[in-house]
């Protein structure tokens, strides 16, 4: 049998136009869709190994902060230690200085001519308190202070006589400045 095409062929090339056109949007439609359903789901994923990854850092930094603090209770204590150090280490020179101030002096004493009452040492600071048999041996005391490495600047600060025990003796008063 034989088929007549009534329609004309201008509009039935128009309607197949029209399909195909209509065909290729629902078809890039859904292209698009599968497109940003896939880069969802891979944005998904990353943001869930960053997750993942984040909780595993922050139960690393959990266990390192035990260890933080101790480094931090160690360091303390190594500073109070070698604090301690510094002060023992202090007092043993200025222990020792002590005793070669105080040989020097007995160095420098006109023997049983001269007798010390006080002695006071403060930072660099000497003075002296004491009875001599005259003023002759203040003088002699002073020169081999003077002349002595440990001391300088060795002054007078006064003298006056005074009747001990039926004699008539010399008080003085000496300074000095130490070497240090």
């Amino acid at each position: 049998m034989i088929s007549i095409n009534l329609l004309p062929v201008r509009e039935w090339k128009k309607r197949e136009a029209v399909r195909q056109q209509v065909s290729v949007f629902f078809l890039s439609f859904v292209l698009l869709i599968v497109g940003l359903l896939a880069l969802g789901f891979g944005i998904q994923g990353k943001v869930s190994a960053q997750r993942k990854e984040l909780k595993r850092l922050e139960a690393r930094k959990a266990q390192l902060a035990y260890v933080n603090k101790k480094i931090t209770l160690a360091k303390r204590k190594s500073k109070e230690i070698e604090a301690k150090f510094n002060a023992i280490e202090k007092l043993q020179k200025g222990r020792t200085r002590t005793v070669k101030i105080l040989d020097e002096i007995v160095t420098c004493l006109p023997i049983d001519r001269l007798w010390l009452k006080n002695l006071e040492l403060e930072g660099g600071h000497l003075k002296l308190s004491g009875i001599a048999l005259d003023n002759h041996t203040v003088a002699l005391f002073m020169r081999r202070l003077d002349a002595s490495p440990s001391t300088r600047k060795v002054k007078l600060v006064n003298t006056r006589r005074q009747k001990i025990k039926g004699h008539d003796l010399m008080q003085f008063d000496l300074e000095a400045d130490l070497v240090l």
